[in-house]
């Protein structure tokens, strides 16, 4: 998973606790408001409305066992609105203290849209509509005691709808302003972590990359490889063919990046005209495998600017992470090796391979003095 998702999951983890913490703040206050008003109507011998708001009341609390145990917030919310639901239609049917309890119906669209969302939302709300309806048109129920005059009807279903296409209004525009600044987010990460020419991971990615990879190592053993590389003679291309050119060469020089890492491989632009591969799951030998493939790749390309044809040749520097002690470490050698890549004439990999297919014994050790400068490329072709 990369920075850029989990960074992102946690966004989304993060907007889900806070709705959470709402709804449980909602249930705590219903509850203690509940259990008050359960009370004043115990006083007044109101015994089933008392004994509905207690039932209510110990509902909420249940719930919170219920998210407790199962530590399924869906389970949690549904069950909580559905209870606040019910609630609102025994308010509505019984009347509860002097005929007012309908009016609690309208605190329920908005929060009802906030907790879960406004598809949800508008199912919950078109379900207790009907219910309304129901209790507003059979009075002869036996479970419908408060009585309602058409007046009544006329002006509570009309500010009702009012509420709720206000509230769904309001929510649509809330969530689209997140999600507008979710993909700002997403947009500016990206343009962070990546360069603007090649579209390739920039320094800064490729840093955590190696980061994780090498914790990775640290933790499993799992041994990664780098190569360092840049392009020959850039700055003569520039001063020959001019930027624009070079900008060309550049982008066709990542393209030839992609087309030989693997899947697991990650190729970036380290700075200017120089590259960092880094090779997950990759020992020294394969590494060098890689890079010589990539150098014959390059050495055959011909990058078209106009009417000129311009030829490229790259120097590549490897090492891995068995000969490094750290990541500084690791990447100090891959860059001596591209170093001596230059002074031997460019177009090469370093280190090179020997007939008996053993690493040069400068490369084997981290910081130690070279020795076999005049070890020439053998046996390379059986390895691809």
């Amino acid at each position: 998973m990369s920075d850029q998702q989990r960074e992102t999951l946690v966004g989304i983890a993060s907007n889900e606790a806070s709705v959470k913490r709402v709804v449980r703040w909602i249930a705590a206050s219903g509850a203690v408001v509940a259990v008050m008003i359960g009370l004043r109507s115990l006083m007044l011998d109101h015994l089933l409305h008392a004994a509905v708001l207690f039932s209510f009341a110990a509902t909420m609390l249940v719930n919170e066992f219920i998210l407790f145990f199962s530590r399924d917030d869906d389970l949690y919310k549904s069950f909580f609105l559905w209870s606040i639901g019910l609630i609102l239609l025994y308010l509505a049917a019984s009347g509860g203290e002097s005929n007012t309890g309908i009016l609690w119906f309208y605190v329920f669209p908005p929060f009802v849209f906030y907790i879960s969302g406004l598809k949800t939302g508008l199912s919950l709300v078109a379900t207790l509509m009907i219910g309304m309806l129901l209790i507003f048109n059979f009075e002869n129920l036996s479970i419908v005691v408060a009585s309602y005059s058409a007046d009544f009807q006329i002006r509570f279903f009309s500010t009702v709808m009012f509420v709720i296409v206000f509230s769904y209004i309001v929510d649509k525009q809330r969530r689209d302003a997140i999600s507008q600044l979710v993909t700002i987010g997403k947009l500016y990460e990206y343009a962070a972590r990546t360069d603007e020419l090649t579209k390739l991971p920039n320094r800064r990615d490729m840093r955590d990359q190696l980061e994780s990879e090498f914790s990775r190592y640290q933790r499993n053993g799992h041994h990664f490889s780098v190569i360092l590389l840049d392009i020959d003679h850039f700055k003569q291309i520039n001063d020959n063919y001019g930027h624009d050119a070079g900008d060309v060469v550049l982008t066709k020089f990542a393209d030839a990046l992609r087309d030989v890492c693997r899947k697991m491989d990650t190729a970036a632009r380290w700075g200017g005209e120089e590259f960092l591969i880094l090779l997950p799951d990759t020992k020294l030998l394969e590494a060098l495998a890689m890079a010589e493939r990539l150098r014959i790749k390059i050495s055959r390309m011909e990058v078209t600017y106009g009417q000129q044809t311009i030829r490229l040749t790259t120097s590549c520097g490897v090492c891995s992470i068995h000969s490094a002690k750290d990541l500084s470490a690791l990447l100090r050698q891959a860059d001596v090796s591209l170093y001596q890549a230059k002074l031997r004439g460019r177009n090469i990999v370093i280190p090179q391979v020997t007939r008996d297919r053993r690493v040069s014994p400068e490369f084997s050790e981290p910081g130690r003095k070279s020795q076999a400068s005049d070890l020439e490329l053998k046996g390379f072709d059986d390895l691809l």
